[in-house]
């Protein structure tokens, strides 16, 4: 029985592993959302962003004060250059009051994950 076992696990295993690395991650409902911020330079937005993406620039120094204008109810997703400026960006937001903000990561993880598009 131990034999069987040995051997069965690992054929086990592998069909799970194989099974779930083909399937691609599910696109993020959108329709309750009230912005996507990219937190990005003005010149990365310009060069390509997520369709219908607002653009508070992050690294300005002015990105809580430039954020006053967000509704503190409302649904925000924040995507940046890195999932490290988006994670620091989310944060902050958090911090002024606005409770409902979804951290996307980078660019390329955004686009992953919305089904909206991206710009050229």
């Amino acid at each position: 029985m131990k034999i069987l076992k040995a051997l069965v696990a690992p054929v086990l295993a592998i069909s799970l592993t194989s099974g779930l690395s083909g399937c691609a991650p599910a696109k993020l409902d959108v329709s309750d959302v009230a912005g996507i911020i990219d937190v990005r330079t003005p010149e990365a937005f310009a060069e390509s962003h997520i369709t219908g993406a607002i653009n508070i620039d992050y690294s300005s120094g002015d990105f809580l004060a430039n954020s006053t204008s967000l509704r503190k109810t409302d649904k925000y997703f924040v995507y940046g250059e890195s999932s490290e400026q988006a994670s620091e960006a989310s944060a902050d937001l958090i911090s002024i009051g606005v409770s409902d903000v979804t951290n996307l990561g980078s660019f390329a993880d955004a686009q992953s994950v919305l089904p909206l598009g991206a710009t050229k």
